[in-house]
Parts: structure tokens; sequence; C-alpha cells
């Protein structure tokens, strides 16, 4: 994949698999430190124009957090005692049963192949985070 595509897609976002991979150079932060961060550039992302018509919902396993203020755009959930795969690939297989563009972004293997045995398309963290970066600088000139 070269770009974002701009048809309206659900990016479902395993959150905490995505938030630790990326910024775990930012040393000594919590884990509410780094979800904010997290959750603040994924804000910048879904303003841009490639992103408006799509939606972001994230899911960061654990118990409910006040979450970042993130914008419409940004849904938040947190998976309580229920992984947060499971949330992802039923969210995923609702979705795509639906007719609604819904891509899984997670670079854990495992959910990757359950999403995949369901009919879920999905995208690394390491390919997301690389097409929005160039989203961002595409923007920013």
């Amino acid at each position: 994949m070269k770009r974002f595509s701009t048809k309206p897609t659900v990016y479902l976002i395993d959150g905490s698999n995505f938030s630790l991979r990326f910024w775990e150079r930012a040393s000594g932060e919590s884990a509410d430190e780094l979800e904010r961060a997290f959750l603040g550039w994924l804000g910048e992302l879904a303003r841009t124009a490639t992103l408006r018509p799509s939606c972001f919902r994230v899911v960061f396993d654990g118990p409910y957090r006040k979450p970042f203020a993130t914008g419409s755009a940004i849904t938040v959930y947190y998976s309580d005692n229920e992984p947060a795969d499971e949330m992802l690939v039923e969210r995923g297989y609702f979705m795509e049963r639906e007719g609604i563009r819904a891509i899984i972004v997670t670079s854990d293997n495992g959910l990757r192949d359950r999403a995949s045995a369901e009919g879920v398309k999905t995208m690394t963290c390491e390919t997301f985070r690389a097409l929005a970066d160039a989203e961002l600088r595409k923007e920013s000139r």
C-alpha cells in the first residue's frame, strides 16, 4: 500500500500495541502519557484532507482511563476484562458483514491472523505509521 485511500474507512487500532511500539523512545513516560501522545498524533492525522472521511476506533487493553481529548473522528475504548484483540476482531467482523470498509491496525501477528481468517483486512502499525507520516508531510507543505 503506497498511500491511504480517500474512501471512508473505519480504522480499528490496537492502541496498546501501536502506542507502545512507537513511543518507546520517550523513556520515563507512563503508559497514560504514551497513550495521550499517541492520541494527539492520531488527532492531527485525522484532520488531514485524505482521512477526514474516515474514523478511528482505538482499543486499549485494561480498565477505563480518562482519555485525551481527540476530536469527533476518534473514539477510544478500554477492554476492561475482555482482551482488546477480541473487541477488535468482533468489531471488524461485524463491520465487514455490514459492508463497512474496516481495517484492523496492529503488529500483533496472532491478531492479524485471526482477523484475516474472519475476512477482515489488516495493516501493520509500521505501515500505518509510514503512510501517516507521508500524509502529515504532504499536509504541511
